[in-house]
């Protein structure tokens, strides 16, 4: 019988000489080594060895994996922004009453901008602008210009001329050149040459000749009206001046004439006198146009 199994019935109490087995068991116990610790050089020198000892490299193809991962990476980011589809973007420039300005477009062409108007294109020119209010355009030669409104519009390929579009009025004089106009509403589409106007208002086409030299003659000041309403000349002179002007329903006839926005006095007499109007101040930036007594 081994050891083990003498030491096994001792502690199971199976054995039938149990003081004799324990008593072997007890000395054998106190005789046994128990196993040494290791001394502190010899760990010192085990951390050393595990301090010392050369890792695995990494091998030069894993870098160039990684490298060529990033460079593929770079390249579809490059790839996709650069056919990103650019969005047009709309310019606009507007005027304030009694302001006008000048706009110069991306092909050399020019607009002048009356009171109270704006004006707007992309900013990937196609010569072709849309206008609110009314200005007057100098126009360089080359592919066709077109001038939208909301309710009609011009095409041109280099000319001069005047266009205006307020609420249901749209007019269009032509001072250089040949233009053509289309009033969609009226399926209408007619050319003008030099001197020669077209307007729509309130539903009526009406076509005329005027001098060239008045084409455009409100960039000086100088406002001409023929056989237009009276309430219609006083809208310009309120945008002119920034002012609120009130007119009887009775009052409101045919105007032929014209004012300067130089002084609002001088204009309310110019649009009155020939009338047999007065006008009388109401207020700090309020007038009323009233009959004879």
């Amino acid at each position: 019988m081994s050891d083990l199994d003498k030491y096994r019935k001792i502690l199971d109490h199976e054995s039938s000489d149990l003081n004799d087995e324990l008593a072997e068991f007890l000395k054998n116990s106190a005789n046994a080594n128990a196993p040494k610790g290791k001394s502190k050089e010899d760990i010192w020198n085990n951390i050393e060895s595990e301090i010392n000892e050369p890792k695995a490299s990494i091998p030069i193809w894993t870098y160039l994996s990684i490298a060529a991962s990033i460079a593929l990476i770079v390249t579809f980011v490059f790839i996709f922004s650069s056919n990103d589809p650019i969005v047009p973007k709309q310019l606009s420039f507007s005027t304030t009453p009694a302001e006008s300005k000048t706009i110069d477009l991306p092909d050399g062409s020019q607009v002048i901008l009356n009171a109270s108007s704006t004006i707007s294109y992309m900013d990937q020119w196609d010569r072709e602008v849309t206008l609110d209010g009314e200005a007057f355009f100098e126009v360089v030669k080359g592919g066709k210009f077109s001038v939208i409104t909301n309710i009609g519009s011009v095409e041109v390929l280099g000319t001069s001329f005047n266009v205006y579009s307020r609420d249901s009025t749209f007019e269009v004089a032509c001072k250089t050149g040949k233009v053509k106009v289309q009033i969609p509403s009226k399926s209408l589409e007619e050319p003008l040459t030099p001197g020669q106007t077209i307007r729509l208002e309130t539903d009526t086409v009406k076509r005329s000749s005027l001098d060239t030299e008045l084409v455009g003659k409100w960039q000086a000041g100088e406002f001409y009206f023929s056989e237009q309403r009276l309430s219609n000349v006083l809208k310009e002179v309120e945008r002119q001046f920034n002012v609120s002007i009130s007119l009887p329903d009775t009052t409101d006839t045919i105007f032929d004439g014209y004012f300067t926005n130089k002084d609002i006095d001088s204009a309310l007499e110019m649009v009155c006198l020939p009338l047999g109007l007065t006008y009388e101040k109401t207020g700090q930036t309020t007038y009323a146009i009233k009959e004879p007594e």
